[in-house]
């Protein structure tokens, strides 16, 4: 079982859940590319970030693998189920809309429905060259 974080953390936030799943399954908590322990990639898109995660699971012998996508972990997860979907077993999306899927564009501009955009352009630009300590806060 693959699980993917979402925005502003890391696969820390799973800690909670993995004994209990694997109890049953193999477990595995990447970070996503360019987020926490992991390197920042050339390319950084849920495409991208999809096959290096396949990457991975095929470097530890795994065929097939139930994905479980929470926020933008859920673009990520989609990516990699569509790539790949011979191996991928299962696909699980939690709290977030998936670009591409009619209605998508209202939640993403709504500041009061969805967290990006409710700041506008300038807290990225506050923390332009200072997102690590950003996004540690969270």
């Amino acid at each position: 079982m693959i699980l993917l974080h979402g925005f502003a953390e890391t696969s820390r936030m799973w800690r909670p859940i993995i004994p209990l799943l694997a109890e049953k399954f193999t477990v595995i908590a990447p970070d996503l590319p360019g987020i926490g322990d992991s390197s920042i990639p050339d390319k950084i898109d849920m495409l991208s970030a999809a096959r290096e995660i396949h990457e991975m699971v095929r470097s530890l012998k795994i065929d097939k693998a139930r994905v479980v996508g929470h926020d933008i972990g859920l673009m990520v997860a989609y990516a990699y189920a569509t790539q790949f979907p011979d191996q991928t077993e299962k696909l699980a999306l939690m709290d977030a809309f998936l670009p591409g899927v009619p209605g998508w564009e209202p939640i993403y501009n709504a500041p009061n429905v969805w967290h990006f955009r409710f700041n506008g352009e300038y807290p990225e630009k506050l923390v332009q060259g200072r997102e690590r300590t950003y996004f540690e806060y969270f």
